[in-house]
């Protein structure tokens, strides 16, 4: 009976680190403001879950238990790293109820998958340009582009992205 329930638990966490990982690592992204450091935030909240798998089915929303416990854990690590912290070296998004987190995190997931979409070079210097910060000059230079194709290229991700989800496009580039 012991194998069958931890055959069942070990299939139930994997189901929710496949539905979750991406988005939490996004979402700790915000606080942590470095991808590696965010990914170590969601990995370690996935290794405190399996320590407690016995208790994986008294949780009644195990996607909010799984927000707050990154938000929880990157608040942890930002105050252990500095010896004092005040309201400004928090994220603003720390701040936020933990419904607008989770709706943030969605959103975000939603528009990284629509770049994602992208043709390859489109996206390549829009994360160039957007992600990176980058003047179209700079792209241009690197990628051996025109200026004015390097713009084309952006307007034309822009408006793609405009066109498949309107209220996400506003919410990151307006």
């Amino acid at each position: 009976m012991f194998f069958v329930n931890e055959c069942f638990r070990k299939k139930k966490f994997s189901g929710y680190f496949h539905d979750h990982y991406r988005q939490l690592c996004l979402h700790a992204l915000h606080f942590m403001g470095n991808a590696d450091e965010a990914e170590d935030v969601v990995q370690e909240t996935f290794v405190n879950l399996w320590d407690k798998r016995e208790q994986m089915e008294t949780i009644k929303s195990m996607k909010s238990y799984l927000y707050t416990a990154v938000r929880n854990n990157c608040l942890t690590r930002i105050r252990d790293a500095k010896p004092t912290s005040s309201l400004e070296m928090i994220p603003p998004d720390a701040l936020l109820p933990e419904e607008d987190q989770i709706k943030r995190a969605e959103m975000e997931v939603r528009i990284w998958k629509m770049i994602d979409e992208l043709p390859e070079r489109r996206r390549k210097i829009f994360l160039m340009a957007k992600r990176d910060g980058m003047s179209y000059r700079e792209i241009a230079a690197e990628t051996g582009l025109s200026v004015k194709t390097v713009e084309n290229h952006i307007f034309r991700a822009m408006q793609s992205l405009r066109s498949k989800d309107i209220n996400a496009y506003f919410f990151f580039f307006a």
